[in-house]
């Protein structure tokens, strides 16, 4: 299966960047943070997530954003030598994390970010960004991007996240119990990206209460929302994060990747509102027409 997708060209990029840039300038930032929560002492835990380190220019010299979110996923493309098909490996992460600078460093399972860390990736062109066309169409749904990643830096990696089934529907979650995790600022005080990587835990909620909580936000049926703690959830610098189910896979415990964390409060990250992720479940389609992503080829 070949990708009908292309990555974003210079003008399409510098039209992102400013519709994400409206975003941000509404939010405060375009990205999240992860408020509150606990710091992952366990490498081994969330080994598939991706730290991504986005930069731009400004004023002639390159500047560091803050740090966002993604997860690994492993598929398949053909290997044009051999024509055999091959493993190939890609960062999920929201379009609004992969569009916030013009390169992007990203650091594969790791536990702690801190800005004399060496990444694994380095200076990636974020115009190589795949992202999905309902987002360059409304800069609002469809958060998602694709990073495609050299296939002997992704083989290094210990593991590869577990995404949903294409028969997960929207209610199969509701309710369950769901873990978050990322880098971003860890309260509204502190506004500097955490070095360490820290979680929190929620249960998922019907979506009209996202709706009643965050009044004029885009919610739709494509989205999942966990309930709002007080001084815990999602906010700046956690755009991409994993949004985490327990699942049973061949009767072990696996950890099952099932949304991406958007659409950022633009007044604040420990008010209790309920945090609002993309539910992968309604784009799994496109993201193995992208990659090839196989559920069952998870490692």
């Amino acid at each position: 299966m070949r990708s009908t997708s292309e990555p974003i060209s210079e003008n399409a990029e510098d039209r992102l960047s400013s519709a994400v840039g409206r975003r941000g300038a509404e939010s405060g930032s375009g990205r999240l943070r992860m408020n509150g929560g606990d710091v992952v002492d366990d490498e081994n835990v969330y080994n598939f997530q991706v730290a991504i380190r986005p930069s731009r220019t400004q004023g002639g010299r390159q500047v560091e954003l803050p740090v966002c979110s993604g997860v690994l996923i492993r598929g398949e493309q053909v290997n044009p030598t051999t024509s055999v098909l091959e493993d190939a490996y890609y960062v999920l992460t929201s379009a609004t994390c992969a569009l916030s600078g013009s390169t992007l460093d990203l650091f594969i399972g790791k536990n702690e970010v801190k800005a004399t860390a060496t990444p694994d990736v380095a200076a990636l062109q974020s115009s190589t960004a795949i992202i999905h066309p309902e987002f360059l169409r409304t800069f609002t749904k469809a958060d998602l991007a694709i990073i495609p990643i050299d296939a002997t830096i992704g083989a290094a990696a210990t593991a590869t996240a577990l995404l949903v089934s294409i028969d997960d529907t929207p209610s199969k979650y509701l309710a369950s119990r769901v873990s978050m995790s990322g880098w971003g600022y860890p309260n509204d005080v502190f506004k500097a990206p955490a070095p360490r990587l820290r979680q929190i835990s929620s249960r998922v909620v019907p979506n009209v209460v996202c709706k009643l909580a965050h009044l004029g936000k885009p919610i739709t049926g494509e989205h999942l929302c966990t309930a709002g703690l007080i001084n815990k959830g999602p906010c700046t610098g956690d755009s991409g994060a994993p949004l985490i189910v327990q699942s049973t896979v061949n009767f072990s415990r696996s950890l099952k990747v099932i949304g991406l964390a958007t659409l950022t409060p633009n007044d604040g990250c420990s008010r209790g509102r309920p945090g609002i992720f993309t539910r992968l479940g309604s784009y799994l389609r496109w993201i193995q027409t992208v990659t090839n992503y196989d559920p069952e080829r998870t490692r």
